[in-house]
């Protein structure tokens, strides 16, 4: 092959490569200009909803989807928000902790599940929930581009990174899931009466634990990002951090509560653990299934939190 050739097809590659780059600006920028009109569904409508008000609200809830059914914020206060999201863990979390601003005096509820912690399979890939505010938010990308989580395609065609949730944006684009306006972000679970027999029978099943360890050990990443938010902790005085394990119907194992409670000791984060507070009460009422409350076990448990956290100055 002779050597014009070769410039010719170079020529080529390049000119398609920009044409591909100068495209996927315009799709990233149409998609965003949609997208910030989201505010409803978990696609992005809830992230967006959050960004909107965070550094105006007086209370806020970090966390799963434990923390999005369990903790009722209006009870805690009139101008707080609920970001409990299905599915996400301590990286998702501890990086829109650090979008906050540092100076704005707030109570920060941060949900923690203990076997996560102790999960050797953790990886952090839930921070790719964030992906599609890449070059979008400062923070964000920063730690992104630190967590590894996005290819080196994604890193310069942005637009990449609407994968897997233009649907549901649309979705939510062209019929909102509810009044976002009046929405807290708290969505309680709900069991029907329909649903009662079904619970009653999941919540009967023998919930023993066969992978409980006498040792268990933490999971790095998963304390580095907890290191990242007691960081944060230190730049912010005005802020009041809570860290809270909710409740679970039978936890039969203890060692894993037992290891974080000694790392969030050692950090100096006040930690409250109330995995078993409804070992003994039998009340199937409190309970979706074994691991999400219902509507009236959250709310039971929300009063009780409220209650200990007035009596406890921290």
């Amino acid at each position: 092959m002779n050597s014009e050739i070769i410039k010719k097809l170079l020529k080529i590659v390049v000119l398609t490569l920009l044409i591909s780059y100068g495209l996927d600006k315009l799709v990233f920028f149409g998609l965003n200009k949609i997208s910030d009109k989201v505010m409803t569904g978990q696609a992005i409508g809830k992230l967006n909803h959050f960004l909107s008000l965070k550094d105006n609200t007086d209370f806020l809830v970090f966390g799963n989807s434990r923390a999005n059914r369990h903790i009722d914020v209006e009870l805690f206060s009139d101008n707080g928000f609920n970001m409990g999201i299905d599915g996400v863990g301590i990286a998702y979390n501890s990086t829109l902790i650090n979008t906050l601003n540092e100076e704005k005096k707030q109570l920060i509820l941060v949900h923690i599940d203990t076997k996560n912690f102790i999960d050797a399979n953790y990886d952090g890939s839930d921070i790719r929930g964030l992906k599609t505010k890449y070059q979008r938010d400062d923070k964000i990308t920063d730690a992104l581009n630190e967590s590894g989580e996005l290819s080196q395609l994604q890193r310069v065609f942005y637009s990449m990174n609407y994968n897997g949730n233009a649907i549901g944006i649309l979705k939510n684009y062209f019929k909102p899931s509810y009044d976002y306006k009046t929405h807290n972000g708290y969505d309680p679970l709900i069991v029907n009466s329909d649903q009662e027999t079904m619970r009653d029978l999941v919540l009967s099943k023998d919930n023993q634990n066969d992978e409980c360890v006498d040792n268990p050990k933490i999971n790095p990443l998963a304390l580095r990002y907890l290191k990242s938010i007691k960081t944060f902790t230190e730049k912010s005085p005005n802020k009041t951090f809570l860290f809270v394990t909710s409740p679970m119907y039978n936890d039969t194992c203890s060692t894993d509560n037992k290891k974080l409670g000694e790392i969030m000791q050692d950090l100096g984060l006040t930690y409250w653990d109330f995995t078993n507070l409804y070992k003994d009460n039998k009340d199937n009422s409190y309970w979706k299934d074994k691991t999400h409350m219902s509507k009236t076990g959250a709310e039971a448990f929300s009063i009780f939190l409220l209650d200990k956290y007035k009596s406890n100055k921290i």
